[in-house]
């Protein structure tokens, strides 16, 4: 499947704003690795891959340690597969990213170990799928529950009721990172 396929079968579908769907979702992650909480971006993620980062973040705090991603930026994002199942479609990503990749004591904030006087270039895969029932949405997320405006970069849990904004049900979730 080529781009153009794609955009003939999701008529939402803009290759520069999924490009930039992408970066704000790494960036996110990394983020939220740092600061040790994914309920900014868990949202964007798959439960598998929720899973997984919850997991990093436990043995980070059991041994005490913070992981820090200094200087970060990415270089370039590109699509580089395009496929669809009888429910979803899937793109597969090549984010090029640059950043110290290190980590410190939280009693001391003393270097432990990694790299922390260089930046280094990272190749990352990114699998991204969005279901083909989703619903479209507009620029501006409404709750699901009482229709207040939800700001779907922040935590998608709406500040009014509570409910929660499931990005699966109305966009592209990042399913994978290698």
């Amino acid at each position: 499947m080529t781009i153009e396929d794609l955009k003939i079968k999701d008529k939402s579908f803009s290759e520069t704003d999924f490009i930039s769907k992408v970066d704000n979702t790494y960036i996110m992650l990394l983020s939220s690795i740092i600061n040790q909480n994914l309920d900014r971006v868990k949202h964007k993620l798959s439960n598998k891959l929720y899973e997984r980062y919850s997991i990093v973040i436990k043995k980070l705090k059991a041994n005490n340690e913070k992981q820090l991603y200094d200087e970060l930026n990415v270089k370039s994002t590109q699509i580089i597969d395009i496929d669809e199942t009888d429910n979803e479609y899937i793109i597969k990503v090549l984010l090029i990213s640059r950043y110290m990749d290190y980590k410190i004591d939280l009693n001391t904030n003393m270097y432990k170990s990694g790299i922390n006087d260089h930046r280094i270039e990272i190749n990352n895969y990114l699998t991204f799928t969005k279901f083909k029932s989703t619903k479209n949405e507009d620029i501006v997320k409404y709750c699901p529950g009482c229709g207040g405006n939800i700001d779907s970069n922040n935590t998608g849990v709406c500040k009014y009721c509570g409910s929660i904004y499931n990005t699966k049900d109305y966009d592209w979730i990042l399913s994978d990172l290698k």
